[in-house]
């Protein structure tokens, strides 16, 4: 005998997210190897400078959220690939419950990168303040206080759901034909390039890194997310569910 159960949207999506984020515990694992690479890079400095005998030398944790960004871009590619596409149909689903769980597992995963980020930052200044004890750290902007560390969290979380955001909408794209996986980036460098030398800066990054705005940078974050996961549904719609 078989029975159907009526399940709204929500409750498939939450089942789906809960099971998601429990599942793709293996994207743990890479965040903290790549973030351990970052620090490691980090040590290095980003810049070097000498006056009368003193050198300068300039630290920041920038190096491990960049790497951070990557990690989120490629890991949201990966989710798009068949064998995690597949663990759908352990569910009564369909694509939109599907891509809504996914996403919305990205971005949880993005709140806990941007967490991790954050930290491997302070642990930055931390080791850095006991290795150059016998030197003098110039102070402005090394210590943080705690509405600028939940500033900084919030903030590079929304940040790393543009970029996973991104990286879903290229993954998708490129499963519906694989030429896009070609053309997208092909397309995004030619324009980056081609502003770069022409007005030496990128609009579509300047668009989000000028905002001085916390509430207008969250609408144009939340409003460019939107649009590009409506155009994903959109795009695999009519897909056969095992496409």
């Amino acid at each position: 005998m078989m029975s159907l159960t009526n399940a709204s949207l929500l409750d498939v999506v939450k089942k789906q997210l809960f099971f998601k984020v429990r599942a793709y515990y293996g994207a743990f694992t890479s965040l903290v190897i790549v973030q351990a690479i970052a620090l490691m890079f980090s040590f290095n400095g980003v810049g070097q400078m000498g006056l009368s005998g003193i050198s300068i030398s300039t630290y920041s944790g920038s190096m491990v959220f960049v790497f951070t960004a990557f990690w989120a871009f490629i890991t949201a590619i990966t989710l798009t690939t068949k064998p995690y596409h597949y663990i759908d149909f352990s569910f009564v689903t369909n694509r939109m419950s599907s891509h809504l769980s996914t996403f919305g597992m990205l971005v949880v995963y993005s709140f806990i990168a941007s967490i991790t980020s954050t930290f491997v930052g302070i642990l930055l200044r931390v080791i850095l303040y006991f290795k150059e004890s016998n030197k003098l750290i110039i102070t402005p902007h090394f210590f943080l206080s705690f509405s600028d560390l939940l500033v900084g969290i919030y903030i590079g979380a929304l940040y790393l759901i543009l970029f996973a955001a991104l990286g879903y909408f290229v993954g998708m794209f490129t499963q519906i034909n694989k030429l896009f996986g070609f053309v997208i980036p092909a397309l995004f460098m030619g324009w980056a390039i081609y502003e770069g030398r022409t007005y030496h800066t990128f609009s579509g990054f300047m668009f989000f890194a000028n905002e001085t705005s916390i509430l207008l940078f969250t609408i144009k974050v939340v409003v460019t997310v939107a649009l590009l996961v409506w155009i994903v549904i959109a795009a695999t719609n009519r897909l056969e569910v095992r496409k």
